[in-house]
């Protein structure tokens, strides 16, 4: 009984440190907006450093996504908060998002990565857009402190031929192998147009 107690407060603690971590809650639309753009722009350098034909497979692509997030896992839970932004590749048009995950799967650890998303298909990537969802798998063995450099892509896939999907850890130490499901949403604030 004293052990259930016990991790439930751990998994709620690690909850709100998540959502501690989440890109500026707390300040205004314009610098988390700008914070996105520059997420966005750092993630796709390293990328193309890491795996130069991810930019051929980008442009070519109907849109993309670019998340940052963080992940925490608790003996079975896995549990993610993160945020970032569309684009479709037709107009430039941003769309910004959030994204949560809760899965299962033995692992333990924490880790603050990135994520690329590619979308071949514009049904999906509309559709994505307004109530975007994944369903993935993953597993790794991540040791990753800002002393070790370097990018390092992990083992993440997604079951949708026309989705690709591309994930880094820039820090953290996890040890998981898990599945769930991933809602990434529309964020209101960040998409609402100027007052």
């Amino acid at each position: 009984m004293k052990t259930q107690a016990a991790t439930k407060l751990l998994i709620a603690s690690l909850a709100v440190f998540l959502a501690s971590c989440a890109t500026g809650a707390g300040d205004s639309v314009d610098k988390r907006r700008d914070a996105l753009r520059k997420i966005h722009d750092e993630t796709l350098v390293e990328f193309y450093k890491t795996k130069p034909e991810i930019k051929a497979e980008l442009e070519a692509a109907v849109g993309y996504g670019v998340f940052d997030g963080s992940q925490v896992n608790v003996v079975l839970f896995v549990g993610s908060l993160g945020a970032g932004v569309l684009v479709d590749n037709k107009d430039k048009k941003e769309t910004f998002m959030k994204l949560a995950r809760a899965g299962t799967g033995p692992g333990v650890g924490y880790k603050s990565y990135r994520q690329l998303l590619v979308f071949k298909d514009r049904t999906l990537f509309d559709a994505f857009r307004t109530v975007g969802a994944d369903v993935g798998a993953s597993a790794d063995a991540t040791m990753k402190t800002k002393a070790t450099g370097g990018v390092s892509l992990d083992g993440s896939v997604s079951f949708n031929p026309l989705l690709s999907v591309y994930q880094y850890t820039e820090r953290g130490a996890l040890l998981q192998a898990n599945w769930g499901g991933v809602a990434y949403l529309p964020d209101e604030e960040l998409n609402a147009p100027p007052r």
